[in-house]
């Protein structure tokens, strides 16, 4: 027979066991360190995207004037340039009702496609007449949705020759009012559309005339005046 005392040793050593096992078993707390006087959560910041360069601006036609709260600038190549075998260059930048432009025209011949762009007395006096440069720029503002109202002040290089005879040069200054629509194809390509005129203020000839000798005699040129004329040009514009 077990002695009581050894059996009460055995009890106490299983009961003592098994409390240890338990509390190796059980999770220890978590314990949160408390937050510093006047600390606050920290909530995540909010990022914002700038706009920066929009190279795919969109347009909805709208009865107002174009309004828009940041800088548009467009680059064009007029097409009836291309057509008097020349070309034309423009920059254009547009901010709120705003428009200014500068352009760069070169090389164009006023007898191409049958001289329709010439006077009829120069086209009866078989006139040459060829155009270096053309330049200037034009300031405005815009009237409903993309449809502006500008003035334009132009400068004009003539190279002028009756057949046979030597090659005279001259120079004409124009100041006129433009009317223009900028039509949005796709995106931010574009196509503009101008009325124009622009009527000779002054010019570098006498009188604004010259005397052209040629192979049937000599005859009188007035300086050239591109008057009133239309244009077509394509271009693609984004926003800033």
């Amino acid at each position: 027979m077990i002695p009581k005392s050894i059996y009460a040793a055995a009890v106490a050593a299983f009961l003592l066991s098994t409390t240890g096992l338990a509390f190796a078993d059980a999770p220890l707390p978590t314990v949160t360190p408390p937050s510093a006087p006047g600390a606050e959560a920290a909530t995540p910041a909010t990022s914002t995207e700038g706009r920066g360069l929009n190279f795919f601006p969109s347009h909805h036609f709208q009865w107002g004037p174009s309004d828009a709260k940041n800088a548009q600038v467009g680059v064009n190549f007029g097409l009836m340039q291309l057509a008097l075998g020349g070309f034309n260059i423009a920059a254009e930048l547009r901010y709120r009702r705003f428009w200014f432009e500068y352009s760069h025209g070169m090389d164009l011949k006023l007898n191409n496609l049958g001289g329709f762009s010439m006077t009829g007395a120069e086209r009866d006096q078989n006139l040459r007449l060829f155009v270096p440069y053309t330049t200037g720029f034009g300031v405005g503002l815009t009237l409903v949705d993309e449809l502006w109202l500008g003035v334009e002040f132009k400068t004009h290089r003539y190279e002028v020759n009756a057949p046979g005879g030597a090659v005279s040069s001259y120079q004409t200054y124009s100041i006129g009012p433009v009317l223009g629509y900028k039509a949005f194809i796709w995106k931010g390509l574009f196509a503009d559309a101008y009325l124009r005129y622009w009527p000779n203020i002054a010019t570098s000839l006498p009188d604004n005339k010259i005397a052209l000798a040629g192979n049937d005699g000599t005859v009188s040129h007035s300086a050239h005046d591109f008057g009133v004329f239309a244009n077509v040009s394509l271009g693609y514009a984004f926003d800033l």
